[in-house]
């Protein structure tokens, strides 16, 4: 189950089985609300008949746990027994005081309790079954449908493949038999081919057709030649390496991926004026750095679909953080609008 899936999957589910459980625990209280209440009009019921076999008998009746006593006391044959210490009481006319043990009472009430308690527990673990059938059931349109859709892109991005391959190979052995005029209009059609193989890879990333292995490796080469690619394309921003010569344990795919994107990114909103990147890659850190544009809302640039410039797919950064996450790298951004931004991540 994919995370979409999942994170439907239980909203779904925990909907269901939460206003379940509380619907069975209300109805659990007003059921033993409803017998504690039948138990002491009982309990009322059995202290009236000891009052009248006690007269009957001229006071020599005796029952277990039964007592009695005269008082003062007013007429309250209305009243419910109430409890005092290790005794139930009621108070009837002819200054009656019948009394009962509470243990008499208590316990009765308490196997009420506990079989009441039984009861929601079997109703609860009924409903989180029915729940997650339910769940599954709710899903699983949802599911058939963005499985279609996964397997539409799928096809049609390998579909892409092929051409975007051959254009590229093509405009590589045309540079060699055209004139200045001619190499421009090359160059632009290399650079749109480039874009949308760019895109290829990263909605192979996000339909999840890879799978990463980590590895032990030495990155400079990958951060050489991605840079490489784009001082080609943007020949006058400034790039800028530091590096030891360490390796780290990443993906050398998924790594050529994030530096792709986030250099892409740096590079298509760097300022006319002076630009430049600065890449660190030191003590299992990674520090991407520009004087661009900057980015208004830093926080929301990992969600998909994001983006703050009408150009852009809202994907890369996304793809970046998915990345990341997979590999167990932690990735962090610091950004103001005008000033620049700062990619920052921990291998």
């Amino acid at each position: 189950m994919k995370n979409y899936e999942k994170s439907s999957f239980y909203k779904i589910f925990f909907g269901f089985f939460i206003s379940a459980s509380i619907f069975i625990l209300l109805l659990g209280f007003l059921y033993f609300e409803q017998h504690r209440n039948l138990i002491i009009q009982k309990t009322a019921m059995n202290m009236h008949q000891y009052l009248l076999q006690i007269k009957e008998t001229n006071f020599n009746y005796q029952q277990d746990g039964y007592s009695y006593t005269i008082s003062n006391t007013k007429k309250v044959e209305k009243e419910l027994p109430r409890k005092k210490g290790d005794k139930y009481f009621k108070a009837f006319s002819n200054k009656f005081i019948i009394n009962i043990d509470a243990k008499i009472v208590d316990d009765e009430i308490e196997t009420l309790k506990v079989f009441t308690i039984i009861l929601q527990v079997f109703l609860i673990v009924i409903f989180s079954f029915i729940s997650y059938i339910l769940a599954k059931k709710s899903l699983k349109p949802m599911v058939d449908t963005i499985s279609h859709l996964d397997r539409f892109i799928g096809d049609l991005i390998h579909d892409l493949n092929t051409p975007i391959t051959s254009i590229l190979l093509n405009t590589r052995m045309l540079r060699k038999d055209i004139n200045n005029e001619g190499l421009k209009k090359i160059n632009r059609i290399e650079n749109s081919a480039n874009n949308i193989s760019f895109l290829y890879e990263n909605l192979e990333i996000l339909l999840g057709q890879n799978a990463f292995q980590k590895i032990q490796l030495n990155i400079f080469s990958i951060i050489n030649e991605t840079i490489s690619t784009y001082q080609n394309l943007y020949t006058n921003i400034k790039f800028n390496i530091e590096y030891d010569d360490k390796d780290i344990c990443t993906n050398d795919i998924a790594i050529t991926r994030i530096l792709d994107n986030i250099i892409s990114n740096a590079c298509k909103y760097s300022i006319d004026e002076n630009p430049y990147i600065k890449i660190i890659c030191k003590n299992n850190q990674l520090i991407i750095q520009d004087n661009g544009k900057g980015i208004k809302y830093p926080k929301k640039v990992f969600e998909r679909n994001y983006t703050e410039n009408q150009s852009g797919y809202g994907i890369g950064m996304h793809i970046v953080y998915r990345l990341c996450n997979e590999l167990g790298h932690s990735i962090s951004i610091e950004s103001k609008e005008h000033e620049g931004t700062k990619v920052i991540i921990l291998f």
